[in-house]
């Protein structure tokens, strides 16, 4: 989830950490102050991580059988039909075929960043910025069971991608837009692969410095005073909250202990920051 990238002492934020604050205050307590991770991930996501690795890998090498392997991190007993790593390499052989010669040129692959912000700092990890019919572009890869309008007009705007086009002009000097590079991981989709430029002003491109100043001089009150109250209208948003049994029945550790771990990866700077009111 890119823990590296947020840092409260630093005053550094990611989009991620944003869009979960724009979700649910309390969301964004129990995730980043105190760095629970659900022991158990859901199939849908792991399966959606574990082809990034496999896309990222294949970009950065060219090596297909490299990449193949990378499957084998989704454990053969997934709770999820069709979600496998068989199911992974057989779309990723599709795509690889589908998109033998790339239309665009890659500028930067993987590109970490962190741009100021007034006196704050926001950072991230790009999957590519690229050079299409003479324009700059971010790409980034998105699974997702459909492809379809609906599904990019949901990018803009959009707290990442609004984010890492901003970043994308602080770095090159320039940026189009974002390419969303959607592949659908349905079995029998309408469109499996799809790539869809999303477009970016100035005008909108200066505006994430505003909506990030003012999102995270939220977190920042709620950090200081300890409350984080709920947005009760994001429980079942996408299914139910991993956080959920945490709001309705309290913080008892014993449910924390069952359920949770904390993350190992993160540093004390972010540890235990409010009380979670």
């Amino acid at each position: 989830m890119g823990r590296e990238n947020v840092d409260f002492d630093k005053r550094m934020y990611s989009s991620s950490s944003i869009s979960d604050m724009m979700g649910c205050p309390k969301l964004f307590y129990f995730n980043w102050v105190k760095n629970l991770e659900s022991k158990e991930e859901k199939p849908s996501l792991m399966f959606g991580r574990v082809f990034h690795e496999v896309l990222k890998c294949w970009y950065k090498t060219g090596n297909k059988e490299e990449a193949v392997k990378l499957f084998g991190d989704i454990p053969s007993h997934i709770a999820d039909d069709h979600r496998t790593s068989g199911w992974g390499e057989a779309i990723f052989k599709q795509y690889i075929e589908r998109y033998k010669v790339e239309p665009y040129e890659v500028v930067y692959l993987e590109k970490q960043f962190i741009v100021e912000i007034g006196d704050r700092l926001y950072a991230g990890t790009m999957d590519e910025i690229a050079k299409w019919n003479g324009l700059i572009y971010v790409v980034d890869h998105k699974t997702t069971k459909s492809l379809g309008l609906s599904f990019f007009d949901g990018f803009r705007p959009h707290p990442q991608i609004d984010g890492y086009c901003f970043a994308c002009k602080e770095i090159v000097g320039e940026c189009a837009g974002a390419v969303i590079n959607g592949i659908s991981v349905a079995k029998n989709p309408k469109e499996r692969f799809q790539r869809y430029p999303s477009s970016r002003t100035n005008k909108e491109l200066e505006r994430w410095k505003e909506i990030f100043t003012d999102w995270t001089t939220d977190i920042e009150r709620c950090l200081d005073t300890g409350k984080w109250r709920m947005n009760t209208s994001y429980c079942s948003r996408w299914g139910k909250c991993k956080y959920w049994e945490l709001c309705v029945y309290g913080e008892d550790q014993r449910l924390i202990d069952a359920k949770f771990k904390v993350r190992e990866e993160v540093e004390s700077g972010n540890e235990s920051k409010g009380d979670g009111v």
